[in-house]
């Protein structure tokens, strides 16, 4: 089998182990489409505050669209390949004739796969139930952000599987990384405001830049390149891809 079959196949077998988790198929996917469906029929009408042209689902969609990346390309990638490296799976697979580079393209590639689902699905409900889109204009800038963030997280999330010592600790390591963030990135709620320090800080962070640059692809006021959020994002998928080369193991410690 030649290396790119091998490693469809490959993706195949992840996918499908995913799929028959539900833990991880409902924190990963349910999880941001709830939220959606939750607020979406909670707050209808809402209004953005000082913006009273636009409702808030129009800014609210787009930044479940970057927390459901998040959760699948960061999340659940460093989970599972810390519960892989902590089993003994991992160390195993290099005693096989599975070249561990492909098994390790495959895992990536699964959650790739499973990032874009995610992010489909999430637009299209966004437009079906709330008819609300992302504007014609903006849909390349959108498209770039979406491939940029889940290259970034992916990069990030295999940096940090290799930090979580055990596979107990996978859950609260990552889900302890990402969650307190998104909160104060404004992900959930784009009228908030910070204190400058911390909001100079936080904007340097590759969670409030891809949901900015998604918000972009939602807001009328919005023009352009988000080039600052993109710069932001490359440098983090640069950083995570570098850690991940220098300290990702094979085997558990």
């Amino acid at each position: 089998m030649t290396g790119p079959r091998l490693l469809a196949h490959q993706v195949g077998l992840e996918q499908r182990a995913f799929w028959r988790n539900p833990e991880a198929a409902f924190f990963t996917f349910a999880l941001p489409i709830g939220l959606l469906l939750i607020f979406g029929a909670v707050s209808p009408n809402q209004k953005v505050p000082g913006r009273p042209d636009i409702h808030g689902l129009t800014l609210f969609v787009p930044g479940i669209l970057a927390f459901g990346i998040i959760v699948a390309a960061y999340g659940n990638l460093a989970a599972t390949i810390a519960v892989l490296r902590s089993d003994g799976v991992l160390k195993r697979v290099r005693a096989t004739p599975l070249p561990p580079a492909i098994y390790l393209a495959g895992q990536l590639a699964s959650a790739l796969a499973t990032s874009l689902l995610t992010a489909l699905a999430t637009v299209a409900l966004g437009r079906i139930a709330f008819n609300v889109a992302p504007r014609t204009s903006q849909l390349l800038p959108l498209v770039t952000a979406l491939s940029l963030g889940i290259v970034c997280f992916a990069a990030l999330g295999l940096a940090i599987s290799a930090f979580i010592p055990t596979a107990n600790a996978s859950g609260a390591i990552t889900n302890g990384t990402y969650l307190p963030l998104a909160l104060i990135s404004g992900t959930f709620n784009d009228a908030l405001k910070l204190p400058g320090w911390l909001n100079r800080i936080v904007s340097g962070l590759p969670i409030k830049a891809l949901t900015d640059a998604l918000r972009a692809g939602y807001d009328p006021a919005a023009r352009g390149w988000s080039v600052g959020n993109f710069a932001v994002l490359a440098l983090w998928a640069a950083v995570g891809i570098a850690l991940a080369h220098r300290y990702f193991r094979w085997e558990p410690s």
